[in-house]
């Protein structure tokens, strides 16, 4: 049986969202609604989240006014987001590296907080942004936020143990051949659980690389959630925006 790639699992597993759930909620919303000042886009806008999670940034965007679709590879994020479901809301299971459903669709694509670079193959990075490019309007917008691998690498912390919920998760982090890992170990109800997260260090080239060979160009490149100007050392994300080219 062939095995599955790390994020399909870890992603759907209840530890991940013990572990993640301190995630500053403020912070991602104020960034939401200071982007889409900047986007400028009408409300009624179809916009799609891709890669959502659970689905708290595609609900935040309907509740601003846009007409949403989201989709996540995980059935059981994508099971628990339904439940939010209205006429502007819609969820789904989809991968990224297929073709979108239905194309030509939205005004804006977002994908947001890191939900990019868990390939192994490099040929699926270019079919993300296929992906991203057939699914948008002529002058359409997508949005990708990223960390910076620069910051990154410079301001690692080798290992950490982080308490949530009466677990004890023993973190660690390295980099090796173009990749960031992250190992978390820990046990509960006396079984031991060790999982693996591996992101690639995409570069900021790479990014613009991909985006225009899906026929993307690129309009602006923030640092932070704050929208900070970019910086290649200070900078923690790389918040890019690119609109689809007219033919």
């Amino acid at each position: 049986m062939e095995e599955k790639e790390w994020f399909s699992t870890w992603f759907d597993s209840p530890y991940y969202h013990i572990l993640y759930a301190k995630r500053d909620e403020q912070e991602a919303a104020d960034f939401i609604a200071s982007l889409l000042q900047k986007l400028h886009l009408a409300p009624g806008s179809r916009v799609l989240d891709a890669a959502c999670g659970k689905g708290r940034h595609a609900i935040t965007l309907q509740q601003l006014g846009f007409s949403v679709d989201a989709f996540d590879l995980s059935p059981a994020n994508i099971e628990a987001a339904q439940a939010f479901e209205n006429k502007d809301l819609l969820f789904f299971v989809h991968d990224l590296r297929e073709p979108l459903p239905l194309a030509n669709r939205y005004d804006a694509i977002f994908n947001f907080f890191t939900s990019f670079g868990y390939f192994d193959d490099q040929q699926d990075n270019q079919k993300a942004f296929n992906t991203f490019a057939g699914g948008l309007k002529e002058d359409g917008l997508l949005v990708l936020d990223f960390f910076n691998p620069s910051f990154v690498l410079a301001n690692l912390v080798p290992a950490e143990t982080i308490e949530r919920a009466g677990i004890s998760f023993q973190i660690k982090r390295w980099s090796d051949a173009g990749y960031l890992y992250k190992s978390i170990d820990f046990s509960d109800q006396g079984k031991a659980f060790s999982f693996v997260e591996k992101v690639e260090l995409v570069a900021k080239n790479d990014f613009i690389s991909y985006a225009a060979q899906a026929g993307l160009s690129l309009v602006d490149l923030k640092g932070d959630y704050a929208l900070s100007s970019f910086d290649e050392k200070e900078s923690p994300r790389m918040i890019f925006t690119w609109a689809k080219k007219s033919n």
